[in-house]
């Protein structure tokens, strides 16, 4: 997880939570701050992380500046128009730019990411403002990450999703997953292939501890536009157990869990310089318990046979292998590291390490616990000092650990990486064991899967707590009774974070361990249960008993769309927005219960409109348009041409008199004051173009072609006056269907000559060619839309 520190550690700047001295520090440009610590340097140097020789370049490596990585969203149908206007459009002209003198290097895909959707490019800042042909790539990247058609990620971020290796079929849970770009790759794994209008059986939650990162998430889960999503506000190391109905009740499972946890964020020094100087051997002490438990309650919440990627941006063994080994070594042949060699073959990677050594406050390098003086390390990480050294090398053997990978930023110009695959082989409370038994799958009892402590006795094992906390040894697991001071400010934050305290300061953990917490055992298998959140709730809609049922009517909703899966949030007995989530969403939501902190959920598919003769009180949504598209009676539906399409981009709410002589026939047949939707069919705009009659039309008036290359159906919201029709679209949204249709770039700012205001696009000066705004009669329009378009 790392970035600096998600809910514990540092924070975005790279600053501890709570420490310094309150001094305002002096401000060093990017350039003048420092990229040495003779401590992480003498730390691993001592790792022989590689080869004595490979060394330098590591280091060097890790002091310049990071590439910029995107991706293109891989789940939407227009994915293969946008690389392609990137290669045919941007690519070209960049390879022939050149800046004082010097060649631009031109963005190209990462040879490892599938389909070419993953690209890498390093242009330098100033670069950007001198050149025209670079500043309008950059602002294409800037809209189209705001539309959800990109997003920005750097490259070793995006390897954990790809190796959990998730199905439309699989319920998933990001444990921590803010701010969302991996989490973004699981959503788009589970809706690969799923036809419009036909959510999948899967679904993903996305969790994260620190309320306002979930709501951050919400933003980037927004972009997307899938009703198959959850936000939700929990530890990770606390995530509720959900159980389903029955005697005796079972825990809710997930086929696939991602656990990109809080790290120390060494392998980012690329982009976050300021690790250099914040850089202590004592944070992956106090990381390491937390983020034992956090996989210890993901082995607990997976299914037996799924799989579990844990992962940090951290390269410090301690946070990494210490951890994945300790929790394999604990819950014995039940987990087992998978072999991914043969996966991602293009992307370079160096094996886990089965030795390493831990560096003390004092610098001393020590290569087992034994050797350690309590002085040299705090009083919680001295307890803990066997967690944070390897398992003997026998048993270090068996576990596999060096089908960990561990990526390098000298390998091939990224940040570093440590990622574990882990697969559930076998069940591990009596809970599980019960259920794989009436399944008929129960496997022959292997004395090795059964964890020490463990008893199969049901009048023993009424929570399903079977697992006690001991290490190889037989002595207490130091992770349960550990005063980890850390760890409970950490969880008194987090209960804390919905109050809405504004300093954020206050709610981030302190890696220093100071600070007081009662100490309360870890139970992996049966977490604590938190408040739930001062929101007004999510609750479903009877569509029989509502003016749910109007709506519906009203637009021709057929029942071929599910009733179930509608859902508002209710104040004063009213509401604004109506919410639609696929099935598996709705089952998770009822049997959880409050159990669940549902920061959001679902997507817009209504909205109340202002128009007071409007013929419904609410308008179609432009996120909800591709769920509802399949659904809608026909005549809400409108299939334009391109000259039509272009029409309704060149121009602000044009006269129905300016469109085709059909388009115009099948807009009158919708009342005034009513939402549509406009279709652009690529392909059936170009087979309509053969017939006698629009090649008669063609020969009058040929439209231009589109600037890039569409294949994909464009799907736009649009809002029918009594005399005309507007694009009903958010201004990122506006902006980007200009440049793929048009070819024209609008600023918003007007610097380019052009500028949108409310939904317009207007003449910023006299003398420049704009996308000029025609007249119009005076009449009700809805304001601004902020949805996106599909």
């Amino acid at each position: 997880m790392g970035r600096g520190g998600k809910r514990f550690g540092r924070g975005r700047g790279g600053k501890r939570g709570g420490g310094g001295s309150g001094e305002r520090q002096a401000y060093k440009s990017f350039e003048e701050l420092r990229r040495d610590n003779a401590n992480l340097r003498k730390y691993y140097t001592a790792q022989n992380l590689v080869g004595e020789d490979e060394f330098p370049a590591l280091i060097e490596a890790m002091r310049t500046i990071l590439p910029t990585n995107f991706r293109i969203t891989g789940s939407r149908q227009q994915a293969m128009d946008i690389r392609e206007q990137i290669v045919g459009e941007f690519v070209p002209h960049i390879r022939e730019t050149t800046v004082d003198g010097a060649e631009i290097e031109a963005p190209h895909p990462l040879e490892w990411y599938p389909n070419g959707l993953g690209w890498q490019f390093s242009i330098p800042r100033i670069a950007l403002k001198k050149s025209k042909e670079l500043s309008r790539f950059h602002s294409f990247l800037v809209t189209e990450t705001e539309v959800g058609n990109i997003s920005r990620q750097e490259a070793v971020s995006m390897v954990p999703p790809l190796l959990l290796d998730v199905q439309p079929s699989h319920w998933v849970l990001d444990m921590c997953a803010a701010p969302g770009s991996k989490t973004a790759q699981l959503v788009e794994a589970v809706e690969a292939g799923a036809e419009p209008g036909r959510p999948p059986s899967g679904l993903v939650v996305a969790n994260d501890a620190d309320y306002k990162r979930a709501c951050m998430l919400v933003h980037q889960m927004n972009r997307l536009s899938s009703p198959n999503v959850v936000v939700t506000n929990h530890s990770g190391e606390q995530f509720p157990n959900i159980y389903r109905p029955g005697s005796p009740r079972e825990v809710v499972q997930f086929d696939r869990i991602l656990c990109d946890v809080p790290c120390s964020g060494d392998g980012t020094t690329r982009k976050n310089v300021r690790v250099w100087e914040t850089w202590r051997p004592d944070d992956a002490h106090t990381l390491n318990p937390v983020q034992s438990k956090i996989l210890q309650r993901a082995v607990h919440l997976l299914k037996t046979g799924g799989r579990l990627v844990y992962s940090t941006c951290s390269l410090n063994p301690v946070e990494n292998e210490a951890v994945v080994a300790h929790v394999l070594d604990r819950f014995g042949a039940a987990l087992r590291l998978v072999d991914v060699s043969a996966e991602l073959p293009a992307l370079k990677r160096r094996p886990g390490l089965s030795t390493w050594k831990v560096m003390a406050r004092d610098g001393s390098i020590h290569g087992s616990p034994e050797t350690i003086v309590p002085e040299t390390l705090s009083r919680s990480h001295y307890r803990n000092r066997m967690q944070l050294f390897p398992l003997a090398p026998a048993r270090m053997a068996e576990l596999g650990i060096e089908r960990c990978l561990r990526i390098y930023p000298h390998l091939q110009n990224t940040g570093g990486f440590f990622v574990a695959v882990i697969e559930k082989v076998a069940p591990i409370t009596a809970d599980e064991k019960r259920r794989a038994a009436r399944e008929g799958d129960a496997m022959e009892e292997d004395e090795d899967a059964v964890l020490p402590g463990d008893d199969d006795d049901d009048d023993n094992n009424d929570d399903g707590d079977d697992s006690a906390n001991v290490n190889v040894d037989g002595s207490a697991n130091a992770n349960d009774d550990e005063d980890d001071d850390a760890a409970g400010v950490k969880r008194l934050a987090t209960d804390a974070s919905d109050i809405g305290a504004d300093d954020a300061e206050a709610k981030r953990p302190k890696v220093d361990g100071k600070g007081g917490s009662r100490r309360t055992p870890f139970q992996p298998d049966c977490p604590r249960e938190g408040p739930a959140l001062r929101e007004n709730p999510f609750v479903f809609l009877d569509a029989r008993a509502s003016e749910l049922q109007g709506i519906l009517d009203y637009y021709g909703v057929r029942e071929s769309m599910s009733r179930r899966g509608f859902l508002s949030r209710i104040e004063d007995g009213s509401f604004r927005s109506i919410y639609y989530v696929a099935e598996p969403v709705r089952q998770l939501m009822e049997l959880a219960g409050q159990r669940l902190r549902v920061v959001n959920t679902g997507i817009r598919v209504f909205n109340r409109n202002c128009v007071k003769d409007a013929g419904c009180a609410f308008r179609l949504v432009g996120e909800g348009v591709s769920l509802l598209l399949p659904h809608l009676d026909e005549k809400y539906v409108v299939d334009v041409s391109l000259g039509d399409l272009q029409t309704l981009l060149e121009h602000v709410n044009p006269l129905l008199s300016a469109l085709s002589e059909g388009l115009q026939e099948r807009l009158r047949a919708v009342d005034p004051s009513s939402s549509v939707v406009v279709r652009y069919d690529p392909a059936a705009a170009a087979a309509a173009a053969g017939s006698a009659e629009a090649q008669q039309q063609q020969q009058q008036q040929p439209p231009p072609p589109p600037h890039a290359r569409l294949t994909a159906t464009l799907t736009i919201p649009c809002w029918r006056g009594h005399a005309s029709v507007s694009v009903h679209v958010s201004k990122t949204q506006l902006s980007s269907l200009i440049h793929r249709v048009l070819g024209r770039t609008v600023d918003r700012n007007g610097a380019d000559g052009t500028r949108l205001d409310n939904n317009g696009r207007t003449e910023a000066t006299a003398a420049t060619e704009t996308i000029g705004a025609t007249t119009t009669e005076p009449e009700a329009t809805e304001p601004e839309a902020t949805e996106p378009v599909q």
